[in-house]
């Protein structure tokens, strides 16, 4: 997905926009989009429709912020990480493995 380049936008707003247009495309809603200091992983959502992203996640690749982004908003439709939720990532984030084994070998400042 190709993103428009805005020097004059947050980090937040940044990620939230992003959060924005894969909503969208993936058909959920989130009830709350929220970015903060997280010092432990990239990003969680709440069984109450809450997605939370790490202010730093701003600071990663676009296809980094897309696997996150992705994989929080599609626990909005499937709430593990089975054969459906897997197949839901691979038609929307075809190369999301090997983010995935970016993710785990990144080591979180606590």
């Amino acid at each position: 997905m190709k993103w428009p380049t805005n020097g004059s936008l947050t980090s937040s707003a940044r990620l939230k926009r992003r959060v924005d247009v894969w909503a969208v495309k993936l058909r959920v809603m989130p009830k709350t989009v929220r970015v903060q200091r997280m010092t432990h992983k990239w990003g969680s959502c709440s069984s109450t429709g809450t997605i939370t992203l790490a202010i730093d996640l701003d600071g990663e690749s676009a296809d980094f912020q897309d696997f996150v982004v992705v994989h929080e908003l599609l626990h909005l439709k499937v709430p593990n990480h089975g054969r459906l939720f897997k197949a839901l990532m691979t038609a929307n984030v075809p190369k999301w493995r090997q983010q995935d084994i970016y993710r785990r070998k990144q080591i979180r400042p606590t």
